[in-house]
């Protein structure tokens, strides 16, 4: 018979299963549409949380998008490419707690 054994009695903000989540608030010049956030974030992490019409996400935080590169994906960029755009469509900010 298994046996489960309790490792935590508290949850930091954020946390999910066993490890953390990573948020982030997407402003956009264009209408954001979900079906492209969700896809594009997709191929990188699981995505846990959808809010705000898609203007907030939260990822598994396994270290696979940070607000740069999301930015520039969402965006259909290179990082060095949406680093250099005077005007991108996308922006990711990363949030932390």
């Amino acid at each position: 018979m298994a046996s489960v054994t309790k490792t935590h009695d508290t949850w930091s903000a954020g946390q999910f299963l066993t490890g953390n989540l990573a948020h982030f608030t997407i402003t956009s010049t264009a209408a954001i549409v979900i079906k492209h956030l969700v896809e594009t974030t997709s191929m990188r992490a699981t995505v846990v949380l959808l809010g705000d019409a898609g203007a907030r996400i939260a990822v598994e935080n396994n270290g696979a998008w940070s607000a740069l590169s999301l930015s520039a994906a969402l965006s259909g960029q290179t990082e060095a490419e949406w680093t250099a755009d005077v005007a991108p469509v996308f922006t990711a900010v990363a949030l932390t707690y």
